[in-house]
């Protein structure tokens, strides 16, 4: 018995030295703050919209529009998101995670919340792994169940130059233009 329990304490820290990999080489290269990993299991497309429905936070209209930029994107469109939250304000936060699914998911810490507001702005990766930042380019890898959060402030404070988001060693680039857009397959907002 007291063998089989060290087996599972040993997978234990082997996934989360896994889930951490990415996110501290990248903050060991640019010294840039990390400011949550964890592992998130976002509601269905559907059942979010009954929560965004239920929350009567919404207008029709922006609803409406999020269900034709998921056409639009494609079946990996609520799972795929990138955004940027400029400041540090309770009632935005909530709002943007409402919007965003995280508040209705079911999330398991890696790391603790450690940014506080003179970090911001930050950008959430969901269901991406930041791997590396290197040359103005943050590179990520498509991981479904995991949410990277890191401040932009030491790599571009006014989100203005230009910084791109591309697949990890690969030449596929999701975001051109961070402060501006992603690919239309991103649930991306800046706000």
């Amino acid at each position: 018995m007291p063998s089989r329990i060290v087996r599972l304490l040993v997978g234990l820290a082997s996934l989360v030295g896994f889930a951490l990999a990415g996110p501290s080489r990248a903050v060991a290269e640019d010294k840039i703050a990390v400011c949550y990993g964890g592992l998130v299991t976002l509601p269905g497309f559907y059942q979010h919209l009954r929560d965004l429905r239920a929350s009567r936070r919404y207008e029709p209209k922006e609803i409406d529009d999020l269900i034709a930029r998921n056409r639009k994107g494609g079946p990996e469109f609520f799972s795929s998101q990138i955004f940027i939250q400029e400041e540090q304000s309770g009632s935005g936060t909530f709002s943007l995670r409402l919007f965003h699914g995280l508040l209705n998911a079911k999330t398991r810490n890696i790391t603790a919340w450690t940014c506080v507001g003179e970090d911001y702005p930050i950008v959430y990766f969901v269901g991406y792994r930041v791997r590396a930042i290197e040359n103005g380019t943050i590179e990520v890898s498509r991981e479904k169940d995991v949410v990277n959060v890191i401040s932009l402030k030491e790599l571009d404070p006014k989100i203005e130059k230009r910084l791109r988001v591309k697949i990890y060693q690969g030449d596929r680039v999701l975001c051109p233009d961070l402060g501006m857009a992603c690919e239309d397959r991103i649930f991306y907002e800046r706000e």
